[in-house]
């Protein structure tokens, strides 16, 4: 009966740590913090396109085509690690991008 149940917590496990893991699909950017990924999106909607080119490869980074896996998962905002050139990086993102 134990070596049932631990191979059932195995498989929950691994299909919760492959579930959190993708490609980011569309023109989505992400920010190493939430006031960034706030100030980006306020810049998005105002078409403020000096502020959001100051912020863009600096605070916020264009992530189309990027691997990554869900840190914390938010109902408006999650936190995602990106992985690139055998290295990663916690940037925010609007939840959306992460599903």
């Amino acid at each position: 009966m134990l070596r049932i149940f631990s191979a059932l917590l195995a498989a929950i496990v691994l299909s919760n740590m492959t579930a959190s893991a993708g490609i980011i699909r569309g023109a989505y950017v992400g920010c190493l913090t939430k006031q960034a990924l706030d100030e980006f999106i306020g810049a998005a909607v105002k078409k403020d396109e000096r502020h959001m080119a100051a912020l863009m490869n600096r605070q916020c980074f264009a992530i189309e085509g990027r691997e990554f896996s869900v840190v914390k998962a938010g109902f408006i905002k999650s936190q995602i690690r990106v992985y690139a050139g055998g290295d990663s990086v916690l940037l925010w993102v609007p939840s959306e991008a992460a599903r």
